[in-house]
């Protein structure tokens, strides 16, 4: 017979607390993985929660198209699921809603996602990223906290209208997207791909993925950046270049503009010391 999956209580994973904060409605972590792969075995856990991988290689089960770093995922309550990190060493944010408190938000809003999410908007990476340093910081105000938590919530309780279905045409130019991100891309590339007029490419994109379709593309390069910062300790200059962008000039403003921190900003918060150039890779210098 089976052995029964693991039910984690809220705020509960396969991790260590590096810094945890309880507040009202929510309780956030930044934990140290403490589980090879092949020892995390499918899971669920009473909360709804998001978990944003900040240090590591991490899978996830969550639908939506594989993604780079940083991931971020969200699971209701109850759904089973093995997301892992491949190597020993991964870090992440968790941030987890009771049952109760998270049916009171879908009760307020329009309802919440029933299915696990793989969040790749801009809005909702940013709101993860600001709250992870603002937790680590460790001396963040409680309304801030919550505000950020919110934000993020956000973004699961909007889900598509009953009957609507992703088209398999989108799953197409996306991983048309993934595999030829550094390289120059047009729509009638896309279309030829997904097999469907521009005209139709374009509109199924800012319906679908809230975006037009060069922000897709912009938005993979910056996984490709985050990813590997995250991973490798290649001069900023130089991932720049192997993500895409011009230079490293050009995915300082990109990805300050895109996650509310610079990629030497990211690199700290994954752990790693950052090699810059002579290029400014502060706020005010990324203008």
């Amino acid at each position: 017979m089976a052995a029964p999956r693991t039910a984690f209580s809220q705020g509960r994973f396969y991790g260590a607390p590096t810094v945890e904060r309880r507040l009202p409605g929510v309780r956030l972590a930044h934990l140290q993985a403490t589980k090879r792969a092949d020892h995390v075995d499918e899971h669920s856990h009473d909360d709804a929660h998001f978990v944003l991988a900040t240090h590591g290689r991490y899978i996830t089960t969550a639908a939506g198209p594989e993604t780079e770093g940083p991931v971020l995922v969200y699971n209701p309550p109850g759904v089973v699921h093995r997301d892992r990190f491949i190597d020993g060493g991964g870090y992440f944010l968790a941030v987890s809603f009771a049952p109760a408190d998270w049916r009171a938000l879908a009760d307020a809003g329009r309802g919440a996602a029933i299915d696990a999410l793989r969040l790749t908007g801009p809005v909702a990476r940013r709101a993860a990223l600001r709250l992870t340093r603002s937790l680590l910081a460790r001396d963040a105000e409680t309304l801030s906290l919550e505000g950020l938590s919110l934000e993020l919530a956000a973004q699961a309780l909007t889900p598509s209208a009953d009957g609507d279905k992703r088209p398999s045409w989108l799953d197409r130019a996306e991983t048309y997207l993934a595999d030829r991100f550094d390289q120059p891309i047009t729509v009638a590339d896309l279309a030829e791909v997904a097999g469907v007029h521009p005209v139709h490419l374009a509109r199924g994109y800012r319906r679908w993925m809230g975006a037009a379709p060069g922000d897709r593309l912009r938005t993979r390069r910056l996984e490709r950046a985050a990813d590997l910062l995250m991973r490798g300790r290649d001069p900023i200059g130089e991932i720049a270049l192997a993500s895409g962008f011009c230079d490293q000039s050009h995915l300082n403003r990109q990805f300050l503009k895109a996650y509310g921190v610079t990629p030497g900003e990211f690199a700290r918060l994954c752990g790693r010391r950052p090699v810059v150039a002579s290029v400014q890779d502060e706020a005010g210098g990324a203008a």
